[in-house]
């Protein structure tokens, strides 16, 4: 439990991390980094599926490392290494629909709005 409330500390960190250095910066460097208040739809849509698919990747990432640790503690125990297989095989099949997903999103959505 100990090892949870690190890795979440460290991950909130990690999070604030690169607000904080922007933040440093000040106002007047904001517009330098072209942010786009209006956008058209499909374009957000995209943006939106996009940032999902990018946290669902990290997430199944997660997945093959846990998976990796589960078949190292197995101590030969068949039933944890079968496991820990099945976790590591599932979290690449997902990594595989996540990227061809994105590919696809971005192909509609290209082909849609014809930029």
């Amino acid at each position: 439990m100990k090892i949870l409330k690190i890795l979440k500390g460290a991950w909130i960190v990690g999070l604030l991390t690169p607000a904080l250095a922007l933040a440093q910066l000040g106002i007047e460097h904001v517009e330098q980094y072209e942010v786009q208040t209006t956008r058209c739809l499909p374009c957000v849509i995209m943006s939106v599926i996009n940032w999902t698919l990018t946290l669902v990747g990290v997430i199944a990432l997660g997945y093959i490392v846990y998976g990796g640790f589960l078949y190292i503690t197995a101590h030969g125990d068949s039933g944890q290494v079968d496991s820990a297989k099945t976790t590591i095989i599932n979290a690449i099949i997902g990594i595989v629909i996540i990227g061809v997903a994105a590919a696809l999103v971005n192909f509609v959505v290209t082909t849609v709005t014809g930029s």
